[in-house]
């Protein structure tokens, strides 16, 4: 009697040790799984799309595989790609017809495009427009507006987008993170950003631009713009461009083209988008958020998710 009252005492003690370590067990996980369920909801969330507002259409050239796009004086210029058939050209708005054209040797393939002052003392005076090519490890920079070849500068890796922003230029070239470049000497200052959104990488960044300290992306193969916070290199929105496409003919190629209008829409901006064969150059009502800078970022989303490094 005393031998089995003894066994069953020690069946009742492991059994309730085996509950205690399941209870153990059961605590750690529900701990662990607060623990994610917090640092996910820390993480920067998806940006939200919203669908552009057409306000105008302008002519555009057909025949051009647009790769950078600006507005500078009531002119439109505009950098085409092509092994054979690069050009820079100057265009009016209002027509379409191309003002000047500087042609490109069939060996280079042209670009994104930007303007930037020609003397960083003088913001106010002559600009020079700068232009990428894409595996020829050239920037080719001209006079403003005549296009005369000024010079050229050496330039590591493929170049995709590029955009001025007073003494700095971003520059893509199709990878989720972006260079920058001192926009007098044109070498790299060593300051990347790595686009994000949430935590995934945003890759074939594409023709840039800087709108009110915000820095927009077309994607290289889609129909949409990324809306970049600077400082986190976070998407903030994407631009849906279906309105856009749903206008096109069927032969026109990638979207591919954005300026800055500050004049537009009574004052209130807007965008002038394009893209690579399209026959239209569309003027889009400028979102909400791009007619403010950018508020600071948060430590949380400048955390291994897209900040800049250098």
């Amino acid at each position: 009697m005393r031998l089995w009252a003894a066994a069953l005492l020690c069946l009742l003690c492991a059994a309730s040790s085996t509950v205690s370590a399941q209870a153990e067990r059961l605590g750690q996980a529900e701990r662990l799984g607060q623990a994610e369920r917090a640092t996910q909801a820390a993480l920067p969330q998806a940006a939200s799309a919203q669908a552009v507002v057409i306000l105008s259409r302008l002519p555009h050239q057909q025949d051009a595989f647009t790769q950078g796009l600006l507005l500078h004086k009531g002119a439109f210029y505009e950098s085409t790609g092509l092994y054979g058939q690069s050009s820079l050209r100057r265009t009016d708005p209002a027509t379409g017809r191309v003002l000047a054209r500087r042609n490109l040797p069939r060996r280079l393939f042209g670009e994104g495009l930007a303007l930037c002052s020609a003397d960083q003392h003088r913001p106010d005076g002559p600009q020079r427009l700068l232009q990428l090519t894409w595996r020829e490890g050239l920037i080719l920079a001209y006079a403003a507006p005549d296009l005369r070849p000024l010079s050229q500068h050496a330039l590591r890796g493929q170049g995709w987008g590029l955009a001025c922003q007073g003494t700095r230029l971003a520059l893509s070239d199709g990878t989720d993170t972006l260079r920058f470049l001192d926009a007098q000497s044109l070498a790299e200052t060593g300051e990347t950003l790595r686009v994000r959104e949430g935590a995934r990488p945003v890759e074939r960044l594409n023709e840039l631009e800087w709108v009110n300290g915000w820095l927009l992306a077309n994607i290289w193969g889609e129909d949409r713009i990324a809306v970049i916070h600077p400082a986190s290199g976070q998407v903030a929105l994407w631009l849906d461009l279906a309105p856009l496409r749903r206008e096109l003919a069927p032969g026109a190629e990638a979207a591919n083209g954005i300026a800055y209008d500050a004049n537009a829409d009574a004052g209130r901006g807007a965008l002038c988008l394009t893209g690579k064969r399209w026959s239209t150059l569309f003027t889009v009502a400028l979102p909400a958020l791009l007619r403010q800078p950018p508020p600071k970022a948060s430590a949380c989303a400048t955390s291994g998710t897209g900040q800049a490094e250098s």
